[in-house]
Protein backbone atom coordinates (compact mmCIF):
# COMPACT_ATOMS: atom_id res chain seq x y z
CA UNK A 1 0.00 0.00 0.00
CA UNK A 2 1.32 3.75 -0.84
CA UNK A 3 0.23 7.07 -0.83
CA UNK A 4 1.54 10.41 -2.33
CA UNK A 5 0.60 13.88 -1.00
CA UNK A 6 2.08 17.16 -2.59
CA UNK A 7 2.61 20.66 -1.52
CA UNK A 8 3.89 23.99 -3.04
CA UNK A 9 5.82 26.32 -0.99
CA UNK A 10 7.82 29.56 -1.80
CA UNK A 11 11.16 29.81 -0.30
CA UNK A 12 13.17 33.23 -0.52
CA UNK A 13 17.10 32.80 -1.29
CA UNK A 14 19.90 34.81 -0.68
CA UNK A 15 21.09 38.33 -2.37
CA UNK A 16 23.58 35.96 -4.54
CA UNK A 17 20.33 34.11 -5.76
CA UNK A 18 19.14 36.53 -9.33
CA UNK A 19 15.09 34.98 -8.20
CA UNK A 20 12.74 33.38 -5.78
CA UNK A 21 12.78 29.45 -6.08
CA UNK A 22 9.76 27.96 -5.54
CA UNK A 23 10.27 24.41 -3.43
CA UNK A 24 8.36 21.39 -4.40
CA UNK A 25 7.73 19.37 -2.00
CA UNK A 26 5.84 16.00 -1.69
CA UNK A 27 5.55 12.54 0.73
CA UNK A 28 5.24 9.39 -0.05
CA UNK A 29 4.14 6.47 2.07
CA UNK A 30 5.33 2.86 1.79
CA UNK A 31 3.77 -0.08 3.78
CA UNK A 32 5.96 -2.76 3.21
CA UNK A 33 4.11 -5.76 4.13
CA UNK A 34 5.61 -9.92 5.04
CA UNK A 35 8.92 -7.69 6.20
CA UNK A 36 10.25 -10.88 7.93
CA UNK A 37 9.92 -13.16 3.89
CA UNK A 38 11.84 -10.50 2.26
CA UNK A 39 14.38 -12.58 1.38
CA UNK A 40 15.93 -10.22 -1.62
CA UNK A 41 19.04 -8.45 -0.89
CA UNK A 42 17.40 -5.16 -1.66
CA UNK A 43 14.16 -3.89 -1.80
CA UNK A 44 12.25 -1.24 -4.13
CA UNK A 45 8.94 0.56 -3.70
CA UNK A 46 6.88 2.03 -6.32
CA UNK A 47 7.62 5.15 -8.42
CA UNK A 48 6.29 8.30 -7.22
CA UNK A 49 6.40 11.96 -8.89
CA UNK A 50 7.29 14.52 -7.49
CA UNK A 51 8.71 18.17 -8.51
CA UNK A 52 8.52 16.39 -12.37
CA UNK A 53 10.79 14.34 -10.91
CA UNK A 54 10.60 10.13 -10.28
CA UNK A 55 11.73 8.55 -7.34
CA UNK A 56 11.32 4.99 -5.10
CA UNK A 57 12.79 4.40 -2.12
CA UNK A 58 15.38 1.51 -1.79
CA UNK A 59 15.65 -0.69 1.44
CA UNK A 60 18.00 -3.73 2.26
CA UNK A 61 15.66 -5.50 4.87
CA UNK A 62 18.61 -7.33 5.98
CA UNK A 63 21.11 -4.56 6.07
CA UNK A 64 23.70 -3.49 3.12
CA UNK A 65 26.59 -4.99 4.83
CA UNK A 66 25.75 -4.04 8.38
CA UNK A 67 23.19 -5.14 11.17
CA UNK A 68 20.50 -1.97 10.18
CA UNK A 69 17.90 -1.60 7.58
CA UNK A 70 19.56 0.32 5.17
CA UNK A 71 17.04 2.98 3.49
CA UNK A 72 18.22 5.51 0.09
CA UNK A 73 16.37 7.78 -1.62
CA UNK A 74 16.71 5.98 -5.80
CA UNK A 75 15.98 7.86 -9.17
CA UNK A 76 13.97 5.44 -10.70
CA UNK A 77 14.27 6.62 -14.40
CA UNK A 78 18.73 6.84 -14.36
CA UNK A 79 19.23 4.75 -16.92
CA UNK A 80 16.75 6.44 -19.66
CA UNK A 81 17.92 10.56 -18.47
CA UNK A 82 20.18 11.52 -20.92
CA UNK A 83 23.58 11.81 -20.73
CA UNK A 84 24.85 14.31 -17.96
CA UNK A 85 22.09 14.73 -15.43
CA UNK A 86 22.14 16.00 -12.12
CA UNK A 87 19.05 16.23 -9.86
CA UNK A 88 19.31 17.94 -6.50
CA UNK A 89 16.98 17.35 -3.31
CA UNK A 90 16.66 17.95 0.27
CA UNK A 91 15.28 14.49 1.39
CA UNK A 92 14.12 12.55 4.82
CA UNK A 93 12.39 9.23 5.98
CA UNK A 94 10.27 8.61 8.87
CA UNK A 95 10.31 5.01 10.40
CA UNK A 96 6.43 5.17 11.65
CA UNK A 97 5.96 3.78 15.16
CA UNK A 98 2.96 1.90 14.62
CA UNK A 99 2.08 2.12 18.79
CA UNK A 100 3.44 5.82 19.64
CA UNK A 101 4.17 8.06 16.95
CA UNK A 102 6.49 10.08 18.87
CA UNK A 103 8.87 7.47 19.13
CA UNK A 104 9.16 7.44 15.42
CA UNK A 105 12.83 7.90 13.84
CA UNK A 106 13.31 10.87 11.18
CA UNK A 107 16.65 11.35 9.23
CA UNK A 108 16.91 14.32 6.94
CA UNK A 109 19.77 15.07 4.39
CA UNK A 110 20.29 16.37 0.89
CA UNK A 111 22.24 15.11 -2.19
CA UNK A 112 23.42 15.81 -5.70
CA UNK A 113 21.87 12.85 -7.60
CA UNK A 114 24.15 12.28 -10.98
CA UNK A 115 24.60 8.73 -12.72
CA UNK A 116 27.12 7.01 -10.93
CA UNK A 117 25.80 8.28 -7.70
CA UNK A 118 21.77 7.60 -8.15
CA UNK A 119 20.50 6.65 -4.48
CA UNK A 120 21.34 8.18 -1.66
CA UNK A 121 20.18 7.81 2.28
CA UNK A 122 21.05 5.78 5.64
CA UNK A 123 22.89 2.66 5.67
CA UNK A 124 22.58 2.36 9.12
CA UNK A 125 18.98 3.87 10.05
CA UNK A 126 18.01 1.87 12.78
CA UNK A 127 19.01 -1.72 14.54
CA UNK A 128 17.40 -4.83 13.03
CA UNK A 129 17.52 -6.17 16.33
CA UNK A 130 15.40 -3.27 17.42
CA UNK A 131 13.33 -3.06 13.96
CA UNK A 132 12.31 -6.32 14.74
CA UNK A 133 11.36 -6.25 18.18
CA UNK A 134 7.89 -5.93 18.31
CA UNK A 135 7.64 -4.44 21.71
CA UNK A 136 9.47 -1.28 19.99
CA UNK A 137 6.22 -0.84 18.07
CA UNK A 138 8.18 -0.34 14.24
CA UNK A 139 7.28 -3.98 12.70
CA UNK A 140 3.70 -5.10 14.03
CA UNK A 141 1.78 -8.07 12.40
CA UNK A 142 4.79 -8.36 9.74
CA UNK A 143 4.78 -5.18 8.29
CA UNK A 144 6.19 -1.28 8.92
CA UNK A 145 5.77 1.78 7.06
CA UNK A 146 8.46 4.08 5.89
CA UNK A 147 7.33 7.70 4.81
CA UNK A 148 10.01 9.88 2.22
CA UNK A 149 9.76 13.85 2.45
CA UNK A 150 11.21 15.18 -0.97
CA UNK A 151 11.94 18.60 -1.61
CA UNK A 152 13.11 19.57 -5.28
CA UNK A 153 14.24 23.38 -5.89
CA UNK A 154 15.68 22.89 -9.66
CA UNK A 155 13.68 22.72 -12.85
CA UNK A 156 12.73 19.60 -14.75
CA UNK A 157 16.03 17.97 -16.71
CA UNK A 158 13.44 14.74 -17.58
CA UNK A 159 13.87 14.53 -21.52
CA UNK A 160 11.55 12.41 -22.86
CA UNK A 161 11.88 10.89 -26.51
CA UNK A 162 10.27 13.75 -28.29
CA UNK A 163 12.15 16.12 -26.35
CA UNK A 164 15.54 17.64 -28.47
CA UNK A 165 16.86 19.72 -25.06
CA UNK A 166 16.58 23.00 -27.36
CA UNK A 167 14.91 25.58 -25.25
CA UNK A 168 12.35 28.85 -26.63
CA UNK A 169 10.89 31.34 -24.81
CA UNK A 170 6.79 30.70 -24.71
CA UNK A 171 5.50 34.07 -24.52
CA UNK A 172 7.62 36.24 -22.16
CA UNK A 173 7.12 33.48 -19.55
CA UNK A 174 10.54 31.36 -19.82
CA UNK A 175 12.03 29.07 -21.89
CA UNK A 176 10.76 25.95 -22.52
CA UNK A 177 11.23 22.62 -25.06
CA UNK A 178 10.89 24.18 -28.08
CA UNK A 179 8.90 20.47 -29.09
CA UNK A 180 6.15 21.69 -26.70
CA UNK A 181 5.28 25.30 -27.86
CA UNK A 182 2.93 24.17 -30.93
CA UNK A 183 1.37 22.06 -28.10
CA UNK A 184 1.36 24.69 -25.76
CA UNK A 185 0.20 27.94 -27.81
CA UNK A 186 -2.88 25.87 -29.00
CA UNK A 187 -4.40 25.06 -25.51
CA UNK A 188 -3.35 28.38 -23.99
CA UNK A 189 -5.26 30.41 -26.70
CA UNK A 190 -8.22 27.73 -25.70
CA UNK A 191 -8.01 28.28 -21.82
CA UNK A 192 -6.24 31.69 -20.49
CA UNK A 193 -6.41 30.89 -17.28
CA UNK A 194 -3.20 28.63 -17.58
CA UNK A 195 -1.22 31.56 -18.53
CA UNK A 196 -2.87 34.04 -15.39
CA UNK A 197 -2.63 31.08 -12.44
CA UNK A 198 0.76 31.49 -12.33
CA UNK A 199 1.75 35.02 -13.39
CA UNK A 200 2.92 35.98 -9.47
CA UNK A 201 5.15 32.62 -9.70
CA UNK A 202 8.83 32.45 -10.41
CA UNK A 203 10.66 32.30 -13.47
CA UNK A 204 11.81 28.92 -12.36
CA UNK A 205 8.46 27.60 -11.24
CA UNK A 206 6.63 28.93 -14.87
CA UNK A 207 9.27 26.82 -16.95
CA UNK A 208 8.46 23.50 -15.07
CA UNK A 209 4.86 24.14 -14.92
CA UNK A 210 4.43 24.98 -18.62
CA UNK A 211 7.26 22.23 -19.00
CA UNK A 212 5.62 19.62 -17.46
CA UNK A 213 2.19 20.48 -19.35
CA UNK A 214 4.05 20.55 -22.52
CA UNK A 215 5.65 17.33 -21.85
CA UNK A 216 1.78 15.87 -21.06
CA UNK A 217 0.29 17.33 -24.35
CA UNK A 218 3.20 16.05 -26.52
CA UNK A 219 2.47 12.70 -24.92
CA UNK A 220 -1.04 12.41 -26.28
CA UNK A 221 -0.52 14.48 -29.38
CA UNK A 222 1.98 11.89 -30.47
CA UNK A 223 0.90 8.44 -29.43
CA UNK A 224 -2.18 6.74 -31.19
CA UNK A 225 -4.46 4.77 -29.13
CA UNK A 226 -3.13 1.15 -30.90
CA UNK A 227 0.07 2.68 -29.09
CA UNK A 228 -1.22 2.28 -25.59
CA UNK A 229 0.57 -0.60 -24.09
CA UNK A 230 0.29 -1.09 -20.25
CA UNK A 231 3.93 0.70 -20.10
CA UNK A 232 2.27 3.83 -21.80
CA UNK A 233 -0.70 3.61 -19.58
CA UNK A 234 1.98 3.82 -16.98
CA UNK A 235 3.93 6.80 -18.51
CA UNK A 236 0.77 8.76 -19.07
CA UNK A 237 -0.20 8.22 -15.49
CA UNK A 238 3.18 9.69 -14.11
CA UNK A 239 3.12 12.41 -16.28
CA UNK A 240 -0.66 13.26 -15.37
CA UNK A 241 0.83 13.10 -11.31
CA UNK A 242 3.58 15.59 -12.39
CA UNK A 243 1.26 17.83 -13.81
CA UNK A 244 -1.03 17.64 -11.19
CA UNK A 245 1.99 18.89 -8.85
CA UNK A 246 1.87 22.64 -10.46
CA UNK A 247 -1.88 23.26 -9.44
CA UNK A 248 -2.86 24.24 -13.01
CA UNK A 249 -7.02 24.54 -13.49
CA UNK A 250 -7.13 20.79 -15.39
CA UNK A 251 -10.69 20.61 -14.90
CA UNK A 252 -11.12 20.84 -18.90
CA UNK A 253 -8.35 18.24 -19.59
CA UNK A 254 -8.37 16.02 -16.50
CA UNK A 255 -11.82 13.67 -18.23
CA UNK A 256 -9.92 13.63 -21.47
CA UNK A 257 -6.95 11.82 -19.74
CA UNK A 258 -9.14 9.92 -17.40
CA UNK A 259 -10.83 8.49 -20.44
CA UNK A 260 -7.92 7.49 -22.31
CA UNK A 261 -6.70 5.44 -19.31
CA UNK A 262 -10.10 3.62 -19.57
CA UNK A 263 -10.26 3.29 -23.03
CA UNK A 264 -6.98 0.85 -22.50
CA UNK A 265 -8.71 -0.75 -19.79
CA UNK A 266 -12.04 -1.02 -22.31
CA UNK A 267 -9.55 -2.70 -24.86
CA UNK A 268 -8.20 -4.70 -22.97
CA UNK A 269 -11.23 -6.11 -21.95
CA UNK A 270 -11.65 -6.50 -25.83
CA UNK A 271 -8.90 -8.41 -26.17
CA UNK A 272 -9.28 -11.44 -23.17
CA UNK A 273 -13.02 -11.71 -24.24
CA UNK A 274 -11.64 -11.79 -28.17
CA UNK A 275 -9.33 -14.75 -26.74
CA UNK A 276 -12.19 -16.25 -25.11
CA UNK A 277 -14.17 -16.13 -27.99
CA UNK A 278 -11.80 -17.96 -29.96
CA UNK A 279 -11.14 -20.53 -27.24
CA UNK A 280 -14.55 -21.17 -27.48
CA UNK A 281 -15.02 -21.67 -31.42
CA UNK A 282 -11.64 -23.69 -31.20
CA UNK A 283 -13.21 -26.01 -28.74
CA UNK A 284 -16.18 -26.45 -31.05
CA UNK A 285 -14.31 -26.98 -34.09
CA UNK A 286 -12.61 -29.64 -31.76
CA UNK A 287 -15.56 -31.58 -30.47
CA UNK A 288 -17.62 -31.20 -33.74
CA UNK A 289 -14.31 -33.09 -35.61
CA UNK A 290 -14.70 -35.64 -32.45
CA UNK A 291 -18.56 -36.23 -33.25
CA UNK A 292 -18.23 -36.44 -37.13
CA UNK A 293 -15.42 -39.45 -36.31
CA UNK A 294 -18.21 -40.62 -33.86
CA UNK A 295 -20.67 -40.44 -36.95
CA UNK A 296 -18.30 -42.40 -39.36
CA UNK A 297 -17.75 -45.02 -36.11
CA UNK A 298 -21.82 -44.95 -35.66
CA UNK A 299 -22.35 -46.12 -39.27
CA UNK A 300 -19.39 -48.80 -39.40
CA UNK A 301 -21.19 -50.46 -36.49
CA UNK A 302 -24.63 -50.02 -37.97
CA UNK A 303 -23.24 -52.33 -40.83
CA UNK A 304 -20.85 -54.59 -38.65
CA UNK A 305 -24.23 -55.01 -36.76
CA UNK A 306 -26.66 -55.51 -40.02
CA UNK A 307 -24.05 -57.85 -40.97
CA UNK A 308 -24.01 -59.66 -37.90
CA UNK A 309 -27.88 -59.95 -37.74
CA UNK A 310 -28.19 -60.89 -41.05
CA UNK A 311 -26.07 -64.14 -40.10
CA UNK A 312 -27.32 -64.82 -37.31
CA UNK A 313 -30.97 -65.13 -38.90
CA UNK A 314 -29.62 -67.71 -40.82
CA UNK A 315 -29.39 -69.93 -37.69
CA UNK A 316 -32.26 -72.66 -37.29
CA UNK A 317 -33.08 -71.74 -33.69
CA UNK A 318 -35.41 -75.03 -33.53
CA UNK A 319 -32.30 -77.39 -34.03
CA UNK A 320 -31.21 -80.05 -31.36
CA UNK A 321 -27.89 -78.47 -29.44
CA UNK A 322 -26.72 -82.06 -28.80
CA UNK A 323 -22.77 -82.63 -28.31
CA UNK A 324 -20.36 -84.26 -30.38
CA UNK A 325 -19.50 -87.91 -30.11
CA UNK A 326 -16.02 -89.67 -30.88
Amino acid sequence: MKTLSLTTESSVGSMEEEEEKDLVSGTFTWRIDNFSTLNKQNHYSDVFVVGGYKWRILIFPKGNDVDYLSVYLDVADASTLPSGWTRYAKFGFTLVNQVDSKKSITKNTEHEFVANDKDWGFTSFILLSELCDHDKGYLVNDFCVVEAEVSVHNGIKILEDQETGELIDFRGLGRVEKTFVPFLEEVCSSYPSLLECHKKRSRTFIQCAFTALGRLLCFLKTTKAKDMTRDACKRLQLLWEELETFKFDLVWLEPHVQSVLVMKRRAGRVDRLREDVEILENEIKRRRDVLAAAEVDLEAAKRDLAKADEEFKKIDMDTELGYPLT
